[in-house]
């Protein structure tokens, strides 16, 4: 993961917008992470599912999904799938000077997450009007004739309008007990932490400690961001990296389980059996 909080995709910053179809899901999109840009999913085909601040959400052909600049989440696909992905800074709504008006179309993603409905399931009435304005956005962005950018804007404004027309008239009702933003960014930290450093010893009171926050809370938090437990994480992570290095180098077992961070062999061999289905060194016959 890089190192800064919010890794920009969208690598023009003068037209910050992208309109690509994904073909299945690339294996850096299968693991938790998060994004400069706000994310928009128009499921064309197949199926597969979203993990979302730790909700789970299976998905089909006709589902669209809303995901906010600094949502952690993860996608997997089951069979078949066909996916338009549109990408945008959020400055790109803005016409040049910040107003209140243009403000106000990105307000309810970039501040107040417990509002945000992050899948528009394909029977919902309002999907089939979003989903006609996502194509005219792929239209002109494959196109790209004269005054497309003008076009893909206030098309992406009249999407976004309706978003917060369907999903936001009652904010005044919404829970106040969801995660705040200060504590979503300490569980990215966490996240972060954990990529960078999984080869070490790392305990749940070490992070309780070096976050200053409490065992209690970091575990409850946790779970509702990742859908995981921080040791589960930690351990899922460390897996994940062992399965690279079975399939792509030569060394040994012992070896790639104290690179892990496992503290002994006969562990790494319980826990890797244990997630993945395999031994190591059956996964590694069948991968290498």
């Amino acid at each position: 993961m890089k190192q800064n909080t919010k890794p920009a995709l969208v690598e023009e910053r003068f037209f910050p917008f992208e309109c690509s179809t994904s073909y299945g899901v690339e294996e850096d999109y299968k693991v938790l992470h998060w994004h400069q840009e706000m994310e928009i999913c128009y499921i064309k085909h197949g199926t597969g599912k979203y993990l979302i601040n730790g909700i789970e959400y299976d998905f089909s052909q006709g589902d669209i999904f809303l995901i906010s600049n600094d949502e952690i989440h993860l996608c997997y696909d089951d069979k078949d799938l066909i996916m338009q992905v549109v990408m945008f800074d959020p400055n790109f709504l803005q016409n040049g000077i910040a107003t209140p008006f243009d403000y106000e179309y990105i307000r309810p993603f970039v501040e107040s997450s417990e509002y945000f409905c992050n899948k528009l399931n394909a029977d919902d009435y309002i999907t089939a009007q979003l989903s006609e304005i996502l194509l005219d956005i792929e239209i002109e962005y494959v196109a790209m004739k004269k005054g497309y950018d003008l076009i893909i804007k206030a098309l992406l404004l009249k999407f976004l309008a309706l978003i917060i027309r369907h999903c936001f008239s009652n904010d005044e009702t919404a829970d106040k007990n969801t995660t705040n933003s200060k504590t979503s960014e300490k569980i990215r930290q966490i996240v972060k932490y954990i990529d960078n450093h999984y080869s070490e010893n790392i305990t749940l009171k070490f992070i309780s400690e070096h976050f200053d926050i409490s065992k209690p809370y970091l575990c409850s938090k946790f779970k509702a961001l990742t859908g995981n437990s921080p040791i589960d994480f930690l351990i899922k992570k460390r897996i994940i990296e062992a399965k690279i290095l079975l399939s792509t180098s030569d060394k040994s077992i012992i070896k790639i389980s104290e690179e892990c961070g496992f503290g002994s062999l006969s562990n790494f061999n319980h826990l890797f059996k244990t997630l993945v289905g395999y031994s190591p060194s059956e996964y590694r016959k069948l991968y290498s």
